[in-house]
């Protein structure tokens, strides 16, 4: 008999593989007990054989045994091949159609006969069984250690976990920045509720040599991913929604992660993958005729009765096409009009929508619901409520905390703006990224290039600035 030998185990956190050589140790004793010769080793080392879509060495299994190479294999225990009973069918078709031998550690399975495949079945079955039982255990200890706010799975990126004595003098684990990736999530999230686009931060990112959780180069999705984590606010979550806090030492505040989900979950965001903007009023100008957007038109040679001469670059309507206005004229009004403005100290207050009373009454009631979300979640770990009722509790408060929070944002002045105001707007406004700048344009003003009469196109008074939610101009 020419003999394979298949070996599975479904998790080696160390990729040591000593689960998996201690099985083809004892299968390579059995084969030769048998009197068979192993021409080959199939290993399928941390792959689980009910979850996992492909097993490479077991589907190289098949196929050698298809092929004819292999008469006979070994495993350590069915459960080993296969959790699945469909799959075990499948198994014992093959040995049917190709007649090939399969021995297990301990030699009471054999698929030739009606006993052999009857054991294999109460096998499969069993071991079907036991991972079902296991799923469901894992489940319950994940659902309770999150509930108590205690790290489970994968350390997110941005973080280390580590060991440290509570308040109460136990030790316990929990999650803290990570010294090098945790300010790098910081410094993402500022410079994207600066204005910044997640493009040129992950630009940034790439041109520096930062590799991204997976160890590759970033991408806008990967960034925004690891950006809109609630973990990295301290924020626990279960099945998807957020059931209370975490032990975890945070990134930045919750604040600031509720400003990220609005930001991106904005209809009005534009989440296309085009080129980047290179010019402060691309899109945002628009045409005083049509109301059209203004685009950015290059420079370029025109004939005069003198000759030719150069025209330089524009903004022209890109709808009606009848407007074209000196580009450096326009940046000019503009960037002039910005800087003042952000120089006025009352900016700040003109730009927060509501009442501040109204502000403090909803992070009391947030605080107030989250409190009793807590309190929930304490409860279901100590057995007082069950799984469902946290579920329904949580389903009902959840909302409303959300609305809240959604209030709450809608009343805070855009970071972007906020952090040029001041008597040295006009430097911080020099030393900005184009991304920001028109930011803080989009955020302020409405800038219409409107129709002038003949050799009127370089006047001042043509380029119409309002001020968004305010009476200045």
């Amino acid at each position: 008999m020419q003999a394979g030998i298949y070996a599975r185990i479904s998790l080696d956190r160390d990729d040591e593989k000593l689960g998996v050589q201690r099985q083809i140790e004892d299968c390579t004793a059995e084969a030769k007990r048998r009197g068979w010769t192993v021409v080959d080793t199939y290993v399928d080392n941390s792959v689980s054989a009910t979850r996992s879509k492909t097993r490479p060495e077991y589907d190289r299994l098949i196929q050698d045994i298809k092929s004819g190479r292999i008469t006979a294999f070994v495993v350590w225990d069915i459960d080993r091949l296969t959790r699945t009973p469909r799959e075990l069918e499948d198994i014992i078709d093959l040995a049917e159609q190709y007649g090939v031998k399969l021995s297990n550690v301990g030699g009471d399975i054999d698929l030739s006969t009606p006993q052999g495949m009857m054991t294999a079945r109460i096998k499969g079955t069993v071991a079907r069984h036991e991972s079902d039982q296991l799923s469901r255990r894992v489940k319950r200890s994940i659902e309770q250690r999150a509930t108590a706010g205690r790290p489970h799975g994968q350390v997110p990126f941005g973080f280390q976990r580590e060991d440290y004595t509570t308040e109460d003098g136990l030790k316990s684990r929990r999650d803290a920045p990570h010294p090098i990736n945790g300010p790098l999530v910081v410094e993402a999230a500022e410079r994207v509720l600066a204005g910044e686009s997640l493009r040129s931060v992950v630009t940034s990112f790439n041109d520096r040599g930062i590799r991204s959780p997976r160890g590759k180069r970033w991408t806008s999705m990967s960034l925004r991913q690891v950006l809109l984590r609630p973990s990295a606010a301290g924020l626990q979550v279960l099945r998807g929604d957020i059931v209370g806090r975490t032990n975890a030492v945070p990134l930045y505040d919750e604040g600031t992660y509720h400003r990220l989900k609005a930001l991106f979950e904005d209809p009005a965001r534009v989440t296309g993958i085009g080129s980047k903007s290179t010019h402060l009023l691309s899109s945002i100008a628009r045409c005083g005729l049509c109301g059209g957007k203004m685009r950015r038109l290059p420079g370029r040679a025109v004939k005069t009765k003198s000759g030719h001469k150069r025209q330089p670059s524009a903004y022209g309507c890109n709808e009606c096409f009848k407007i074209r206005r000196k580009q450096s004229l326009v940046d000019a009004v503009v960037e002039g009009a910005v800087i003042g403005r952000l120089m006025q100290p009352d900016l700040i207050r003109a730009l927060a929508a509501g009442r501040p009373e109204d502000v403090t009454k909803a992070r009391g009631e947030v605080a107030d619901l989250e409190a009793r979300l807590a309190l929930a979640a304490d409860e279901f770990a100590d057995g007082n409520i069950t799984g469902e009722q946290l579920k329904r509790i949580t389903a009902k408060l959840n909302p409303q905390i959300e609305a809240l929070k959604d209030k709450i944002a809608a009343t805070a002045p855009k970071l972007a703006v906020a952090n040029f105001i001041g008597d040295d707007a006009a430097i911080r406004w020099n030393d900005a990224s184009i991304d920001v700048k028109r930011t803080v344009v989009d955020a302020l003003m409405i800038v219409t290039i409107m129709p002038t009469g003949s050799g009127r196109g370089d006047k001042p008074e043509s380029i119409k600035i309002e001020w968004k939610g305010q009476s200045y101009g």
